[in-house]
């Protein structure tokens, strides 16, 4: 054994760093290919899920109107086929309580559902979801994704679809293989630069690999400091830096999120709360009181329906679920509808709403629905905040760089503060306190944000400009088709 190592120094230090070099990079690789394969799987489970969700919804007048027999399952079935139209690779059955199935894609029914044949079906009558892998019939992984179907707390069914995994998990093991090929072969070169070289890489990917295990430890503020050479790792760790600060930015932007959500909805659940024990406590007997009351109750539902609406289409809007039925829309008919739609409520409200668009082209490639909204709600929003005899100036034109449209919304408001202005896109973010508000009654604090997901959706830019006193001026640049 003893003659298999080299005498000489150097070689045992090139061999000892080879050795290295190869056991540290089959352990990263076996370390990556398990987090890269749960990453691929858990990135297809969730965007499925709001599949899923977004399908349940839509769903149950279609089913109830099944289930109480004013249509067929002929018309049930194209229901189905028109949410799953732009998802030719997901097959999806749905059950009855019963666990009887009454409408599939591959066009027959299977056996009835039992808790030993289709136990996640089972289960999402009781829990609401339920999900397990399973090997289909050619071999193949298959995800099961069960989600019960609900008419308020009445359960009207499961809707249970099928997605297969192989794929997408196949292309990420080619992916894994071209890592570890390229891993190696880098092993192999740094070996050939001797202990100096081996010394110098080992410490920077070590201090990486400290950083990574701090952040996978949960300590959210770990950064790596990048050496000044070589240049690869000095980019490799800012890069690596400034991957931790979106992450840790997106993981504050969701704690600030559920809190405002939770608060948003906690505030109208306790009015109604309020007002029901004040009915309790006799005030139902006062019929003028209690008149007042169910509509305040009925206004806060309304506001809480308005917000979980809200929250569903950006969620439906960021997920991408209406990307395959996009089409050309002329972004000056929609802004003159727009325009023509919001001209009496400027008028009652005593302000002059005017309208510009430039002659040129204004095509772009995207949901007419979508953009429609995104322009309502930056027309409403200017409406909103501008005074009795106040002008708000829609504008259409090429933006100064070529192949992009221009959607500008300027108003004479009330105007934003500097501070706010970072802000203004956030979800449930408002100015009420500082920015008098003269239209309806406060909103979800969604409409920005919406308006914000859809330009994003589409490619393009959305901004804001403005100054207190003088009136805000909110724009959009949507690339041309």
């Amino acid at each position: 054994m003893r003659y298999l190592i080299p005498r000489g120094l150097q070689s045992r230090l090139v061999l000892s760093h080879l050795l290295v070099s190869l056991i540290s990079v089959s352990l990263i690789s076996f370390y990556a290919g398990q987090v890269l394969f749960k990453a691929v799987r858990r990135e297809v489970e969730h965007r499925y899920e709001d599949l899923a969700y977004a399908a349940t919804n839509q769903l149950e007048k279609p089913l109830s109107d099944y289930l109480l027999g004013d249509i067929d399952r002929e018309q049930l079935e194209s229901e189905l086929s028109s949410i799953f139209i732009g998802v030719p690779e997901i097959g999806y059955t749905v059950y009855l309580p019963d666990g009887q199935p009454i409408a599939d894609r591959s066009g027959s029914l299977p056996v009835a559902a039992t808790p030993e044949n289709a136990p996640d079906v089972w289960e999402a009558m009781t829990a609401g979801e339920a999900e397990f892998s399973h090997w289909g019939a050619d071999g193949s992984e298959m995800l099961a994704l069960s989600v019960c179907i609900k008419d308020g707390d009445l359960v009207q069914g499961v809707l249970r679809m099928h997605i297969p995994l192989q794929e997408t998990i196949g292309a990420t093991r080619g992916s894994l293989g071209l890592l570890i090929g390229f891993a190696l072969l880098i092993a192999l070169l740094v070996s050939v630069g001797g202990v100096w070289l081996a010394r110098s890489l080992a410490g920077p990917i070590r201090m990486l690999t400290n950083t990574a295990e701090s952040l996978t430890m949960g300590n959210l503020d770990a950064r790596a400091a990048a050496p000044a050479a070589p240049q690869e790792l000095h980019r490799l760790a800012q890069a690596f830096n400034e991957m931790a600060g979106r992450l840790q930015a997106h993981v504050t932007e969701l704690r600030v999120f559920v809190a405002n959500a939770s608060h948003e909805l906690r505030t109208p659940l306790t009015s109604i709360k309020l007002r029901v024990e004040a009915l309790r406590s006799g005030a139902l007997e006062d019929k003028l009181i209690a008149g007042q009351f169910l509509a305040e109750i009925e206004s806060e539902v309304d506001r809480l329906s308005n917000m979980v609406n809200d929250l569903l289409d950006i969620s439906r809007i960021e997920a991408g679920l209406e990307k395959n039925q996009r089409q050309p829309v002329n972004l000056a008919t929609v802004l003159q509808e727009v325009y023509e739609a919001f001209s009496a409520r400027a008028q009652r409200a005593g302000i002059q709403l005017s309208c510009e668009v430039d002659p040129s082209p204004a095509v772009v490639l995207g949901s007419e629905d979508q953009l429609r909204r995104m322009i309502s709600n930056l027309v409403d929003n200017a409406i909103k905040y501008t005074r009795q005899g106040g002008n708000v100036n829609l504008l259409l034109h090429k933006a100064p760089a070529n192949g992009a449209v221009r959607l500008v919304v300027r108003d004479n408001g009330f105007g934003i503060s500097r501070e706010h202005l970072p802000h203004i896109f956030e979800r449930f973010y408002r100015v009420e306190a500082t920015r008098p508000r003269y239209g309806p009654p406060q909103g979800s604090g969604l409409g920005l944000a919406i308006a914000r997901s859809i330009v994003e959706t589409h490619g393009g830019k959305i901004g804001v400009t403005s100054q207190l006193g003088k009136g805000s001026t909110f724009w959009v640049e949507l690339p041309l088709r």
